[in-house]
Formats: structure tokens, C-alpha cells, sequence
């Protein structure tokens, strides 16, 4: 019988599929995880299985998110005997993580993730941020500097805020497109991201929909100022906004990329509570 890569349709462009062929790289994602044989991992995008085969054997429990028709049957026939994996259909821009999960069950999360889909694939993990211990996650370069930028720096924006907020982002290395097939046009990067403790001050309001709206809309014109950005995002009066920013101790004058993620957390704080006076 032929080796399961010869019997597989080429890459789909549609899902932005690119393997991972470096056995090196593999290596350095797998040690990053950490995963001890007490542990479940939840693989993302596991492809061919390149990955796959090196977590094997690393942890308790294994389970493979594809959305791929062809390869979700590929892994769901090889593993088939496998009582330690689980294999998963399904879109991990939607799929919830708990539904796997015994009560109280937590996992380490590992991925070659869609360049197209990355960000937001994050962001829908984040959702069951209490239930995930690290995720150790490959995107585009431009994407993984996103997450890690600090203020000041010219990649940082609402992105970086909202992660950095709910969890701690640490870049581990870059992967050049030589190590993928087929190769992709950019570089691409790997980095650690650890959910904080829920217990956290921070974390009061980062969960609901207004605040990031309010983010966003803060970072929306990053050569403008914050004032101007505010306004022109959440369509506000410039006085309203300007006593929201003095309120949070930022400088209305200054750049949105200068904005520390905590003040954002003061800017929201300000605007329910002089919504919540104005009502009264």
C-alpha cells in the first residue's frame, strides 16, 4: 500500500494549507509544548501529520482538530486504533474545545494555523482561555510581531492589546518558507501564548463585546491621534471623548501605539461609567 501522502489531493489554496517538512522545526514546537504523559494536547490543523506523529506518545490524551474532508478520514483511519486520539471535524474558527473535555480537564494547544484564519482562530481559543494551560501556535511573521509588540513599537495595536491582555505572548523563532510544502510567499513565526489567572484584575471586562469594540476603535487610525481615532471610531463628540482619555491618564495628543493595553481597561471603565451616569 502506498505511504498515506501519496494518496492525498494536493494543498487547498481555499484553506490555506502549507505543511510543515523540518523535522528540526517539528522538533523545536514539540519540545516548546512541554507536554508530560499526565497531559491533553489539542493539535489544530494536524495537515498530514507531521506534527502529529511527534506528539504521539508525549501526552495522555491527543486530540487532532481538521477541517479538511479528506484529511479529518486520513487521521480518523490511522488512529483508529488508537484510544489515546481523538479526531475532530470541524472548523476550529468555530469549534468549542469543551466539548472534548471531562469536567475540569485542561489542555496544552499546539498548531500550524491557516495564515488567513490565524488571528482569529486565537481569539475563539481565548474564548475557553480557563480550560488551556499554554498554546504554542505558528503564524504568519507579520502576525505573530502583532501579538508580541509592546507600546511604542510600530506593530503594536488593538490586536496586541486585546491578547496581551488575557494572556502573556512570548516569541520563540522564525520559520523560513523553505521549510513548508508548498513554500509560501512570507516567513512565518512561532510563539508561546500562557492564559493569565482569571483572577486578575485586568481581566474584569476584557470578555465583552463593547470593550473591543472601544479598543478597535482607539487603534482604528494609528497615524492619528487618540482623540481623533476615538471620535472618528466610535463616532463621539471630541469633548466626550477627550474627558474619557483624561479620565484613563491618557494623553489625548498622542498615538494610539503609545497606549499601554492596561489604560485601555481605565478608557472602558470611563466611558460605562459616564454612560451608566447619564442614564440616571
Amino acid at each position: 500500500m502506498p505511504p498515506d501522502d501519496m494518496r492525498l489531493p494536493p494543498p487547498r489554496r481555499s484553506l490555506g494549507q502549507v505543511f510543515l517538512a523540518s523535522g528540526r522545526v517539528i522538533h523545536r514546537i514539540v519540545a516548546a509544548v512541554g507536554a508530560t504523559p499526565q497531559d491533553t494536547v489539542v493539535e489544530i490543523g494536524p495537515g498530514r501529520g507531521a506534527l502529529t506523529r511527534e506528539l504521539l506518545g508525549t501526552c495522555r490524551r491527543l486530540v487532532l482538530v481538521e477541517k479538511d474532508d479528506v484529511l479529518a478520514e486520513l487521521h480518523a483511519q490511522r488512529h483508529a486504533d488508537d484510544a489515546s486520539v481523538t479526531v475532530v471535524h470541524a472548523d476550529a474558527t468555530r469549534w468549542d474545545l469543551a466539548e472534548v473535555l471531562a469536567p475540569g480537564e485542561r489542555v496544552r494547544v499546539v498548531g500550524n494555523l491557516p495564515y488567513n484564519v490565524g488571528g482569529q482562530i486565537l481569539f475563539h481559543l481565548l474564548r475557553r482561555r480557563e480550560r488551556i494551560d499554554r498554546l504554542v501556535l505558528m503564524f504568519q511573521r507579520e502576525v505573530a510581531q502583532r501579538l508580541a509588540a509592546r507600546p511604542g513599537d510600530r506593530n503594536y495595536g488593538a490586536v496586541s492589546a486585546l491578547v496581551q491582555l488575557r494572556t502573556r505572548v512570548r516569541p520563540l523563532f522564525d520559520v523560513s518558507p523553505e521549510r513548508f510544502q508548498p513554500r509560501p510567499k512570507v516567513w512565518s513565526a512561532v510563539v508561546e501564548v500562557v492564559p493569565l489567572e482569571p483572577t486578575e484584575d485586568r481581566l474584569a471586562f476584557v470578555d465583552a463585546p463593547a470593550f473591543e469594540r472601544v479598543v478597535h476603535a482607539l487603534h482604528a487610525q494609528p497615524r492619528k491621534t487618540c482623540l481623533n481615532s476615538l471620535a472618528d471610531g466610535l463616532r463621539q463628540d471630541k469633548a466626550r471623548c477627550e474627558s474619557w482619555l483624561r479620565a484613563a491618564g491618557i494623553d489625548p495628543t498622542t498615538r494610539p501605539c503609545n497606549v499601554p493595553a492596561e489604560a485601555c481597561l481605565a478608557l472602558f471603565s470611563a466611558i460605562t461609567q459616564d454612560e451608566a451616569e447619564g442614564q440616571v
